[in-house]
């Protein structure tokens, strides 16, 4: 690339910090800029075209002609920001250390769900089968009119023949979310119906296949005004085990 066309970039670049708060950002968040100044005329794969140019005055060890620029290496991977004059570029360790997937994992095993098939597995000595999934029980059809997803059931007990199902009260703020956005299903109806319909067909296969099942509701427990699970272990053991009363001795057979 051309010395004009450097100066161009860093003259952009300039201008964005000049109007704007932050004081770093990815080189992918600069496109919209670089390509309003006609410096590219499309963005690539979150930012290749700048991308490329930052590589390649890094080979020549020439990255001082965009005194902007920060070089985040990990292992083999370079990440590229840009950096006001003065400012550092300081690592967001928090947010990038554990990706959504492992959040969201982590999420679930801490919720009320998990907290009390914990209690039903620690009570029928038994570890379930978690979101498993029968080849019998589909949800709708797909948009192809073939295919169908295997709808998941919170916990299977295989050798008790006994499925069990945790059943939360929906967040008044989910509701107005979704009551919000109107979303609809691949089958024309909001989320919520999609999840009443979906709960009532799996009891229906269920008992079609005298496959045991036990719907264990928040409102059995002590619940705050989040409907979350106010915890006291020694109480909800003894909810639980009122609920499994018959599949208990069995398991210990």
């Amino acid at each position: 690339m051309s010395s004009d066309n450097i100066a161009q970039i860093n003259e952009v670049i300039a201008e964005y910090f000049n109007t704007n708060k932050e004081d770093f950002i990815s080189a992918k968040d600069l496109m919209p800029a670089l390509i309003n100044a006609g410096i590219f005329t499309k963005d690539i794969k979150k930012g290749l075209p700048f991308r490329k140019i930052l590589r390649k005055l890094d080979e020549e060890n020439t990255l001082n002609k965009i005194p902007f620029v920060h070089a985040e290496r990990i292992e083999k991977n370079t990440y590229w920001y840009l950096v006001r004059k003065g400012a550092k570029y300081i690592p967001k360790v928090e947010t990038t250390a554990v990706s959504k997937k492992q959040l969201g994992i982590s999420k679930r095993a801490n919720s009320d769900e998990h907290y009390i098939l914990n209690l039903c597995d620690e009570l029928l000595d038994n570890t379930a089968s978690r979101q498993h999934r029968f080849p019998f029980l589909l949800g709708d059809f797909h948009k192809d009119k073939k295919s169908r997803t295997k709808l998941p059931v919170d916990s299977y007990y295989e050798n008790l023949n006994l499925v069990i199902e945790y059943r939360e009260k929906q967040r008044p703020e989910e509701a107005t979310h979704l009551d919000k956005i109107e979303v609809k299903t691949i089958s024309r109806v909001s989320r919520d119906e999609q999840r009443k319909i979906y709960d009532q067909r799996r009891r229906d296969v269920l008992k079609r296949k005298n496959i045991n099942l036990i719907e264990i509701n928040y409102y059995a427990f002590e619940y705050d005004n989040q409907m979350s699970i106010i915890r006291n272990k020694e109480k909800d053991i003894e909810i639980v085990k009122n609920l499994l009363k018959n599949y208990i001795q069995n398991s210990n057979l």
